[in-house]
């Protein structure tokens, strides 16, 4: 059965990932391509205390939600945007079913190098059409490892938090996926 409370906590959850993804626009930013990927943080967390449908819930309602204040929905941003999160979606499940093999860390490294990996696809693709934009990407999948590591250990961090704070208000949470 769906709780309020877990209602309550995934809306603030796609909240504050499109917050944190709005102030993360908000820095200059000398690189294109390069972000931190704060929003992730959220969807992280959502899969650790809900599930899976709860993190894919808080991944495209941060989407949409960027897409329609910062831009259009078909812009390009918003195109590479959808990219990136989908594969990231993708790869953050593929790793989370194998069983107790990936901690918090490792599901974010694998959605953060999906995310980079699609983007550069996509823009190859549509954009550029040509495969020398592929050549970025070592820099930015290992830029992307880095970002990883940051994001899971913070969602760790809040996830640990949320956990007792859930528990300690009426237990509205559903087990999420166990993430080591």
């Amino acid at each position: 059965m769906r709780s309020p409370g877990r209602l309550a906590t995934i809306s603030l959850l796609i909240c504050s990932s499109f917050v944190l993804a709005s102030l993360e626009r908000l820095i200059p930013n000398p690189f294109p391509m390069i972000r931190f990927g704060l929003g992730n943080i959220m969807t992280l967390a959502a899969f650790a205390l809900f599930g899976i449908e709860a993190g894919i819930w808080v991944t495209g309602g941060r989407v949409v939600l960027v897409a329609l204040i910062w831009g259009g929905m078909l812009s390009p941003t918003a195109v590479l945007s959808i990219a990136g999160g989908a594969a990231s979606l993708l790869a953050m499940i593929a790793v989370m079913s194998i069983r107790g093999r990936f901690s918090l860390f490792g599901v974010s490294v694998a959605g953060a190098y999906a995310h980079v990996a699609a983007q550069i696809a996509v823009a190859s693709v549509l954009y550029v059409r040509s495969l020398d934009l592929f050549r970025i990407l070592p820099v930015l999948g290992g830029i992307g490892l880095l970002t990883g590591i940051l994001n899971g250990a913070v969602a760790q961090i809040l996830v640990e938090k949320m956990e007792g704070r859930l528990d300690q208000h009426g237990g509205s949470r559903e087990p999420g996926v166990r993430i080591r």
